[in-house]
């Protein structure tokens, strides 16, 4: 079974379209954890006048937990607790998946038993090559995060040592995923089936800089852990602190351009 956990968090207009797209999976061995991250609308009110017009064969299969505002790693965290299932997916609520997402990745993470780790392409953000699929090594993801928190399918094993750390509030998920990568196999499924209902812009819908760059130090901050930690030596510490400024700047570039 794959628990699928949805952090919420004034979502109303979108949190249905996130769950029934989990509710509409051809894969239907599934369970949802719903975490309201005291939301100050009425999401928790949509989702659970939502829920009981659902036959009881489906209600029956979705938990809903409210809990005081502390963000989606917190809210993620609470709803593992409450996971059942030998996999693990997130979904964010307002993204929604193609109906064979966990179809496809159960295919993968079925036939191959020393995998972890299956993510997906999200939106736009396709390889360009013929590809259908490649293993993500910890190195190759230093350079380049490939897995979007939506679109990951885990073996809820994997999760017995790690969890989202909620003290960073940026790409504290790229943390969770090289932690995973850096002893675990990991794979990319080179297909779309992930979206943004809104189809926000890959660099932030703000725009502003001020975001581009909280996000780098997260990512910045993640180099330095690994490397305090003996995961890197100093010159693979360096080369990815480098290229993630790098890239940071090619990002500000294209913000400034986009807005």
């Amino acid at each position: 079974m794959i628990s699928v956990i949805i952090p919420t968090y004034n979502s109303a207009n979108t949190a249905l379209i996130a769950i029934k797209s989990v509710i509409y999976q051809t894969y239907q061995n599934w369970n949802i954890i719903i975490i309201d991250d005291g939301s100050e609308d009425n999401t928790f009110v949509v989702i659970n006048d939502f829920l009981k017009t659902l036959p009881h064969n489906i209600s029956d299969k979705i938990k809903l937990v409210q809990q005081s505002n502390q963000g989606p790693s917190s809210a993620r965290n609470l709803g593992l607790t409450f996971s059942e299932g030998e996999y693990i997916a997130f979904l964010d609520s307002d993204d929604e998946w193609s109906k064979d997402k966990l179809e496809v990745q159960m295919k993968y993470m079925e036939n191959d038993k020393s995998l972890y780790l299956c993510s997906t392409a999200f939106g736009k953000k396709r390889i360009k090559h013929n590809l259908e699929c490649q293993y993500i090594s910890f190195n190759k993801l230093l350079f380049s995060n490939y897995f979007s928190t939506p679109s990951v399918l885990l073996r809820a094993k994997v999760l017995d040592n790690y969890n989202f750390d909620i003290s960073q509030k940026f790409a504290e998920d790229y943390r969770l995923w090289l932690l995973i990568a850096y002893n675990h196999k990991c794979l990319y499924v080179n297909r779309v089936l992930v979206n943004n209902q809104s189809n926000k812009r890959d660099y932030g819908e703000s725009g502003l800089s001020s975001n581009l760059w909280e996000m780098e130090k997260g990512e910045l901050s993640n180099f330095i852990f690994l490397y305090k930690n003996s995961m890197i030596n100093i010159v693979t510490f360096l080369a990815c602190s480098f290229f993630s400024i790098f890239k940071f700047n090619i990002r500000l570039i294209k913000s400034k351009l986009l807005f």
